[in-house]
């Protein structure tokens, strides 16, 4: 198996076609698809199904091609690493974020980062915590920053907790309930859940949980959306509640339409943590801004909300 064997198999199933990925690889097609048909052969199995309408990709395939993403990017990391032992170092770093570590601290420590490091690009991915961890299991990432629940750990990921994240009820400013002290306040108020596709539970759940806790009836889950700016712009325009890190009403895009309504109940606790697959080190350049970003999520600042975590809560 090499690995010209493993970027042909790749760039078939991306292209969608034999044709089309003896095109890119400038390749006769003879020859990338004798490759594919040694791959199998050497596999024991079926990749790739062919039939006049195109190809698909097998069970296996699939899992495979799971797999050989990650090689591929840990190659690629392996030869960027490389370059970057020069005076200037290049190439790319791939993160993945959630809305309250990209507003608490990326942007400050990004600045800083660019300033020393003007050859490396950024790449900034945006989701929910599930959608990236997948991206770093298959090599599309090369860390994240997310939120964890404090029991969940797994084997095969780093995961360093960098601080306790408050989450709120946010609501428009002028909301009729803006005072409200506790959840039964709020019993009968409709609320918007974020839930991207083919995603459930999530921030619905700790909805759910929280009035199941105080004995009160299933929430009025009126509207759910995909993406957290439909959400706040939902918010912002209706009477609906959501719920979403604190922070996020004092963060400078919101906070002229925004407040958090100020219960005494606390929801499920989160940590928001950075993640990166353990069999994949990083890069010398991407180790830099990963300590950075530690350092910067550890350090007071003023009106902050972030409770960092102690030691003893940061199993790595």
């Amino acid at each position: 198996m090499t690995l010209i064997q493993l970027k042909v198999f790749c760039a078939v199933v991306e292209q969608g076609s034999f044709r089309a990925a003896a095109r890119a690889f400038d390749m006769a097609q003879s020859t990338l698809t004798q490759a594919i048909q040694n791959l199998e052969l050497e596999l024991g199995v079926t990749l790739l199904n062919r039939s006049h309408q195109g190809i698909s990709v097998t069970e296996p395939g699939e899992r495979f091609l799971v797999k050989v993403n990650a090689i591929i990017r840990d190659c690629e990391r392996a030869a960027q690493d490389m370059q970057q032992q020069c005076d200037e170092p290049e190439g790319q770093i791939a993160l993945g974020v959630t809305s309250e570590p990209l507003a608490e601290f990326i942007m400050p420590v990004l600045k800083r980062f660019i300033a020393r490091f003007p050859k490396v690009r950024v790449h900034v991915s945006s989701g929910y915590s599930k959608m990236l961890i997948e991206k770093i299991y298959d090599g599309r990432l090369d860390f994240a920053l997310c939120p964890l629940a404090p029991q969940v750990h797994d084997a095969d990921l780093r995961i360093e907790r960098l601080y306790r994240s408050e989450a709120g009820v946010i609501a428009r400013k002028g909301h009729p309930l803006a005072h409200a002290t506790s959840i039964r306040e709020l019993a009968d108020c409709d609320w918007v859940s974020l839930q991207p596709s083919g995603v459930v539970g999530g921030v619905e759940n700790r909805l759910i949980s929280l009035f199941r806790a105080e004995a009160l009836g299933p929430p009025r889950i009126v509207t759910t959306a995909e993406s957290l700016l439909e959400t706040l712009h939902i918010v912002s325009e209706t009477d609906c509640l959501t719920i979403e890190p604190r922070m996020l009403a004092d963060f400078t895009l919101f906070s002229p339409s925004l407040i958090t309504i100020p219960i005494r109940e606390a929801f499920d606790p989160r940590d928001v943590c950075l993640i990166n697959r353990r069999a994949s080190p990083l890069t010398s350049v991407a180790q830099e801004f990963v300590d950075m970003l530690i350092s910067f999520s550890r350090t007071p600042r003023g009106g902050g909300v972030s409770t960092p975590l102690s030691h003893a809560h940061r199993p790595m």
